[in-house]
């Protein structure tokens, strides 16, 4: 089978995924190309190594603008490098308004119709933006084009045919998934390791650390989870690690720089992250709107127990039985009775629970074979 997958542009946590995708298909006689519709977006403050794609790709040359806070991409010659590579199937990922994805669905559905084209969609009920309006409409004509949809749970699913009321088509189950391997913490990792790393950031070596990854913005509940934390009467010792970057960042360290308990600590690499998350007690991602957020897949592989939001559309996977808690609400009592439980709890075991849980239904190798073979039957 030759997979074509058509995205907006490359992500350090998509590479693994492709990487294990290549192979397996190269094992099965097979081979992947991925297209990009750009090098970066202006809001993407990541470090990324292009070497470590052991795949075909090509950042296709095309028209980029930033409307209404949205990356618009356009790449005429989608068309022309869809052809010479001919696939059997196009997996189309990043958003379904991408002119890009348009213009490509559209002349395969009414001009090429030999192509399988599979939209992968990480939206759910929680995550819809615009319920009204001409943009439902436009959609629905939209994704009812496509042959098959990539899903990564129950959730997503339902979304689709429920929700947005599209054409029942079949269902490809496709979890987010990250390098289990590389985010996963080793038995050797000390006390002694934890508090190298946090002196490197100017942090105590005996402060235990909720840690949360993710950018800098609104929609992932930042200022409600500084306001809430700076009302804690009793923190138990933790402090308040925030990585990443985004528009609030500089406001936010200027407000809060009467708190020694809070820390912003910038865009890191991927192996700084890792390493934060081994020296790290409990992970929170206190978002407001995710459609599967990969961060609590890392952080359950590095042994943290979890607290993230209903928002998050795999909350439902990672926090199982007693491994974290999922918020209904933002109000600061909810967020003072989770942070009570978790402060006085096991979080050893409760981290031991992420590991297992994540392990067992997000192991990259088992979800890309899988994810072929039901392709393979669409």
């Amino acid at each position: 089978m030759k997979l074509l997958i058509i995205t907006n542009i490359p992500t350090p946590y998509r590479i693994a995924f492709f990487n294990v995708i290549n192979r397996v298909l190269t094992q099965r006689n097979g081979c992947l190309k991925v297209l990009y519709a750009a090098a970066s977006e202006p809001d993407r403050h990541w470090s990324i190594d292009l070497n470590e794609q052991q795949f075909d790709y090509e950042i296709v040359k095309g028209f980029h603008k930033s409307v209404a806070g949205l990356y618009v991409h356009f790449n005429p010659s989608i068309l022309k490098k869809t052809k010479q590579f001919n696939p059997d199937v196009i997996l189309y990922a990043g958003s379904w308004n991408m002119p890009t994805v348009i213009y490509s669905l559209l002349f395969n559905s009414f001009c090429n119709k030999k192509y399988k084209k599979i939209f992968w969609s990480e939206g759910h009920d929680g995550s819809r933006l615009h319920a009204a309006g001409i943009v439902p409409v436009v959609r629905k004509f939209i994704q009812n084009k496509f042959d098959a949809f990539a899903v990564p749970n129950q959730r997503s699913e339902s979304y689709l045919f429920q929700l947005l009321g599209l054409e029942r088509k079949p269902i490809i189950l496709l979890p987010n998934t990250v390098d289990g391997d590389f985010f996963t913490k080793p038995t050797s990792w000390s006390e002694a390791d934890s508090a190298i790393i946090k002196s490197k950031y100017s942090i105590p070596k005996d402060a235990k650390l909720l840690i949360q990854v993710a950018q800098i913005e609104d929609r992932k509940g930042i200022k409600e989870l500084i306001q809430h934390w700076r009302k804690l009467e009793n923190k138990f010792g933790y402090h308040l690690v925030f990585v990443g970057e985004g528009s609030l960042k500089d406001a936010l360290i200027a407000d809060n720089e009467d708190d020694t308990t809070i820390h912003f600590l910038g865009n890191q690499p991927k192996e700084a992250v890792r390493e934060l998350l081994f020296s790290s007690t409990i992970f929170i991602l206190n978002t407001k709107n995710d459609p599967n957020p990969l961060t609590l897949i890392e952080a359950s592989y590095a042994h943290l127990p979890i607290i993230t939001t209903q928002f998050a559309g795999n909350c439902n996977e990672i926090v199982v039985g007693n491994n974290g808690f999922v918020l209904n609400d933002f109000d600061f009592e909810t967020f003072e009775l989770v942070f009570l439980k978790m402060a006085t709890a096991s979080t050893i075991e409760m981290g031991a629970l992420s590991f297992e849980n994540v392990k067992t239904h997000f192991d990259i190798q088992q979800v890309c074979e899988h994810f072929l073979n039901q392709v393979e039957k669409i």
